[in-house]
């Protein structure tokens, strides 16, 4: 650490298994260095965090405590997202789980709309803030890092110095004209569609600034002005690789600090069992699938990919969420309802995935080669990026015909140039220690904030 400067750093995640995840990945190095690391969370996550070892304070939200209190909302050690199983189901029923193209989905996630997700984000900022306005005043941090969209205004218009930790794609935080809009997966060398889209996503950001004003009028402060305000002015932390970034094409200011993935150390020994490991021969390919905590409620889905998949010779790992018990796998298959996605990443040879940037950076920080079917938001985003940067393929996960999935599989096993490029990928990522040197410009960014507010 800078100065033997020991920070208590609070760190705040939205509810979703990516962002706790990736807070994790940053929380884990920090401690390391000496830092005093505490997670607020509530009752879905409760417990998840001092499994890594980390202390918690879980906060009484009503409207969790009412989503938690609907049937089959129970939470399970099986799967963290059961406690929410209503809300994801309802993806599917709003047709975010679906082929439609990414512009059609916008108004899904329209705020003050019907998706319940949305809603959630802003009535759990107003159930948290007078609980955070408490926990600040008593264990008085030095630092905030927010993963979480809505920012609770004690936290915007205070004093503690507060981090933006971007776990989605990096795409938000670029403001520029010259991107493919955000959420969008177009191509960046072809425009068509760009204006159409940028039209509808200003609609949608207008509702999210007004949603963020009105919990500030409620809670006596001021409102901001017609940008996100999640972007921190202090600093902004993203996990991208560079091979990825869009820093080839717009340069973010000295506030962003970026880190190849935030790649949690799992805290649990992992072995595959003895009866798959006897199928796999010598010179067999082993995938890992995940479609992601939410994409894996969409049972029909998952069984579709499973049917095309049992057609292969290759073996498969499947990450099978939350909805295991109500779907079979092919006898090429073993899966688990929750794996360890960082202890089995490095036993395979290629992934297929939703596109959910912690599976897409961590698997390309393990050098291996992937398909991206994306489903909704940043995932199109970073399906586009993977196949324009020459990482792998994309798909539509609802769309593809029979036997267009396996055959996609063996044309990038037989793809030299993309093979050697993600191990290339991976062999920099392994030498670089970038989240280390996050860790180093944290702490070295916190020691300028001391010296001017001593001034």
């Amino acid at each position: 650490m800078v100065n033997d400067q020991r920070l208590k750093i609070i760190f705040l995640a939205v509810d979703g298994v990516g962002h706790v995840n990736a807070c994790v990945g940053l929380a884990q190095p920090l401690k390391k260095r000496g830092h005093d690391v505490i997670f607020l969370t509530n009752e879905f996550f409760a417990g998840t965090y001092e499994k890594y070892g980390f202390k918690e304070i879980v906060m009484k939200i009503a409207r969790v405590k009412e989503i938690m209190e609907k049937n089959g909302n129970e939470k399970s050690d099986e799967h963290p997202c059961k406690a929410m199983s209503s809300i994801w189901k309802k993806f599917r029923e709003d047709g975010a789980l679906s082929g439609k193209p990414s512009i059609e989905k916008l108004n899904i996630f329209k705020i003050g709309g019907d998706n319940e997700a949305m809603n959630l984000m802003f009535e759990s900022v107003k159930d948290q803030h007078p609980h955070l306005v408490d926990i600040i005043e008593k264990e008085k941090p030095d630092l905030i890092i927010m993963d979480q969209f809505v920012v609770p205004p004690c936290i915007l218009f205070g004093k503690i110095p507060w981090a933006f930790l971007c776990s989605p794609c990096p795409r938000m935080l670029y403001e520029t004209p010259d991107l493919p809009p955000r959420s969008s997966g177009y191509p960046s060398d072809d425009r068509t569609g760009w204006d159409e889209f940028e039209k509808m996503e200003e609609a949608s950001t207008v509702g999210f600034i007004d949603g963020q004003n009105q919990i500030n009028k409620e809670f006596g402060y001021s409102e901001t002005s017609g940008k996100f305000t999640f972007i921190s002015p202090y600093m902004n932390i993203y996990g991208y690789p560079e091979e990825l970034d869009y820093s080839d094409t717009v340069t973010l200011p000295d506030n962003h600090i970026r880190v190849d993935a935030f790649c949690r150390e799992a805290n649990e020994l992992f072995e595959l069992p003895e009866e798959f490991k006897a199928k796999i021969k010598p010179g067999d390919k082993l995938i890992y699938l995940s479609m992601g905590s939410i994409g894996c409620y969409d049972i029909d889905l998952m069984k579709k990919l499973v049917k095309e998949l049992s057609k292969s010779p290759h073996k498969f790992i499947i990450s099978m969420g939350p909805a295991s018990d109500q779907y079979q796998l092919a006898d090429n298959m073993w899966g688990k309802a929750f794996l360890p996605q960082t202890n089995i990443l490095p036993l395979v040879d290629m992934v297929i995935t939703h596109g959910g940037n912690n599976t897409v950076t961590e698997t390309f920080s393990f050098g291996k080669p992937m398909i991206v079917m994306p489903l909704f938001g940043d995932q199109y985003d970073n399906a586009q990026r993977i196949l324009e940067k020459g990482y792998g393929s994309r798909m539509n996960p609802y769309y593809f015909k029979d036997g267009e999935l396996n055959k996609t599989i063996d044309e990038i096993f037989s793809n030299e140039q993309i093979q050697q490029r993600c191990r290339k990928a991976g062999e920099r990522i392994a030498r670089a220690n970038s989240k280390e040197k996050a860790c180093e410009k944290i702490e070295s960014i916190m020691a300028k904030l001391k010296i001017s507010m001593n001034k």
